[in-house]
């Protein structure tokens, strides 16, 4: 399994009622780097996973949006406008990296509520989830 196919199902596991956004038309041919998840309906939160493109380098963001009826709009334009259709998505939770093997993650850098357990630097599929998941770390 590659680092893509893992994380994606981390996230599948994780959010079970994620739902990984699809591209259409050209967008759909290219190479992608940016993968959309929706994490469920009317919810103001959607997971954006970047990969380096060469090397298993990721960030793993969970980006909050006004409310879930723009957010809805947004997940509808995506198929045929590609990832500016969420800049208007504010990076609540943010994990940068390092796929090292299935639950071997290197974190390089944490942004949002300090989380001691991160101070470790290597983390499990789970521990990345529970980091970008905006239920654990609502104020």
């Amino acid at each position: 399994m590659n680092a893509i196919d893992y994380l994606r199902e981390e996230i599948k596991s994780y959010f079970p009622e994620s739902s990984e956004l699809q591209l259409s038309g050209d967008f759909a041919q290219h190479r992608r780097f940016n993968f959309y998840f929706k994490i469920k309906d009317d919810y103001s939160y959607l997971l954006y996973l970047n990969w380096d493109g060469e090397y298993d380098q990721f960030i793993l963001k969970c980006l909050e949006f006004v409310n879930e009826e723009i957010l809805e709009k947004l997940i509808a334009a995506y198929p045929e406008t590609g990832a500016k259709t969420f800049n208007l998505g504010q990076p609540c939770l943010t994990v940068s990296f390092i796929y090292r093997g299935e639950n071997k993650l290197s974190v390089l850098d944490f942004k949002g509520p300090v989380d001691a357990e991160i101070h470790s630097r290597e983390i499990s599929g789970i521990k990345l989830m529970q980091c970008v998941d905006p239920e654990l770390h609502k104020d």
